[in-house]
């Protein structure tokens, strides 16, 4: 008997977060009794990261170029896409996928899963189509929460309990790698006794990294060996720095951009600052944690979910700036905090953040939505 083929469809021009879950998903589900299918919507033209790797580890592969956004003219080659692999399920990551997916579903009569990690209210122009994004949400057959966060959010939007499932992201540590060779102290000439502060991301509203350097002016006022460094890059530089200058922190509060091997750097860290103003479920925290450092996060979205207040990390009230500094401090003053708190985050990853256990929640709801459909067509 021939397996479900099961068409996941992402856009992205890099790998991120979103992106290394489908990898590890598709790692992790093949062979589960599924057929799975990477679609890829390769932006401008240029070379797809995402459907790079995919290709290179032997994944399925289906490429879908595409205009625009919400580009109408690709229906027909997904709905090809549906008829020639014998779809059964598409899911959908992101704005553009989730909209054209569920377009294409209501065409072919294939069900869909919209995977709902959160809004980044980057522009203008992003926080137009996250709200065509959340109308299509209520029209799917199922939406999959990163987080209890995140299903609240999808709750005050209109989507019925019923079709939310809450399955957290993963993190694979037998892909942790080792160390970087050169420290963050050499590659960014700090002193030997500087403790490291870092934080990662897109530098765009919804992380705050504003913030964090109010945070940083009373950490470095009461200690002379904290330096923060925030890695990322986005529309928020010019702002970020004119705010570092504004509080005199130019030697202490450092964005060196984005780097390909952040897992390796995040070994040399002392601490993780997460300010963010929203989340889904931030796989950097969970990253943090693989390289056993301990987090001060805000409690937004699935961070309270992976960050246990004084155990791994802390937690503070968004924008509560004053309180995210005293816990780094406090982080910043005591070692063996630090190393205690950050194995605490370790056991936390690697007992409730596998990927395994991940993988059965999908095979879980798959099974039960497979089931259900054969059965409404059973019935006279």
């Amino acid at each position: 008997m021939q397996q479900p083929s099961i068409l996941h469809l992402r856009a992205s021009n890099f790998i991120g977060g979103p992106e290394r879950q489908i990898l590890e998903h598709f790692r992790h589900a093949s062979g589960n009794g599924f057929r799975l299918i990477l679609g890829t919507f390769p932006g401008n033209g240029g070379p797809c990261p995402l459907a790079s790797r995919a290709a290179d580890s032997g994944y399925a592969m289906q490429t879908i170029h595409s205009k625009f956004a919400f580009d109408p003219s690709v229906l027909p080659r997904i709905r090809t896409i549906i008829r020639q692999e014998n779809v059964k399920l598409l899911v959908t990551h992101g704005y553009k996928p989730n909209v054209l997916g569920r377009i294409a579903g209501w065409l072919t009569g294939t069900p869909t899963i919209a995977v709902s990690r959160g809004w980044t209210w980057e522009s203008r122009r992003i926080r137009l189509y996250e709200s065509v994004d959340k109308l299509f949400l209520r029209f799917a057959d199922h939406v999959v929460a990163v987080s209890d966060g995140q299903r609240s959010k999808l709750l005050d939007l209109g989507v019925r309990k019923d079709k939310i499932t809450t399955i957290r992201n993963g993190i694979a540590l037998d892909t942790i790698p080792a160390p970087s060779p050169e420290s963050l102290h050499t590659l960014l000439e700090l002193p030997e006794e500087a403790v490291i502060i870092a934080s990662a991301g897109r530098l765009s509203p919804e992380k705050n990294h504003i913030g964090l350097v109010e945070a940083a002016r009373h950490v470095c006022s009461a200690n002379p060996d904290a330096y923060f460094v925030v890695f990322g890059e986005g529309a928020l530089r010019p702002a970020i720095e004119k705010r570092i200058q504004d509080v005199g922190l130019q030697d202490r509060f450092l964005l060196p951009g984005f780097r390909p091997d952040l897992l390796a750097t995040l070994h040399h860290i002392d601490i993780f600052a997460l300010p963010s103003h929203t989340e889904g479920l931030p796989n950097v925290v969970l990253e943090a944690f693989a390289c056993r450092k301990p987090a001060v996060v805000t409690r937004v979205g699935g961070c309270p979910e992976v960050v246990c207040h004084k155990e791994n990390g802390f937690v503070v009230e968004p924008n509560d700036m004053e309180g995210l500094a005293k816990h780094i401090l406090e982080l910043a003053n005591d070692p063996e905090l630090r190393e205690r708190m950050g194995a605490h985050g370790y056991a936390r990853v690697q007992r409730d953040f596998s990927f395994d256990g991940q993988t059965r929640q999908w095979m879980n709801l798959l099974h039960a939505l497979f089931s259900s459909r054969t059965a409404e067509k059973a019935r006279p």
